[in-house]
């Protein structure tokens, strides 16, 4: 199985560019190997827009590229991804360009889903909780004499 380092961008329509991330690391599971994408994890912990954080994101990822045995480029090239693949060059690790697709757009929602989202907790542990205890609800006012 190789390590293969997913360089994608993440700053601009950051959530459209999340999807393009998960998406390529998700064919590179389904090719089976192991994709490491930094964008995912650290923005995460860190402040992406304190530059002291950013920048220790981007050299904690430079060290994970440093292990990898290729970095694979999705999406259109950052001047960050510019960095990551100058920095595989130099380490002579193999840089494959993904095939150009459509870049994938924020999905539209509409003020109720928003709404939704806000009054329902983040973790899909407590979403799945919710969610059982509405089927219970809805089975008790369907069949109150049962």
């Amino acid at each position: 199985m190789k390590r293969v380092f997913v360089c994608s961008p993440y700053r601009g329509d950051v959530a459209a560019n999340v999807v393009l991330a998960r998406a390529a690391c998700r064919e590179v599971l389904r090719a089976g190997d192991a994709p490491f994408a930094p964008h995912l994890l650290y923005p995460e912990i860190l402040d992406d827009a304190d530059a002291n954080e950013r920048a220790l994101g981007m050299e904690a990822g430079r060290r994970w590229l440093a292990m990898s045995h290729e970095v694979l480029v999705v999406g259109p090239v950052s001047a960050g991804m510019r960095e990551e693949i100058a920095t595989a060059e130099a380490l002579g690790i193999p840089v494959r360009y993904a095939a150009p697709t459509e870049t994938p757009r924020t999905p539209e929602r509409s003020g109720f889903v928003e709404w939704l989202r806000g009054m329902l907790p983040g973790a899909w542990e407590d979403r799945a909780v919710l969610a059982a205890l509405a089927l219970l609800v809805v089975g008790f006012l369907l069949c109150p004499g049962r």
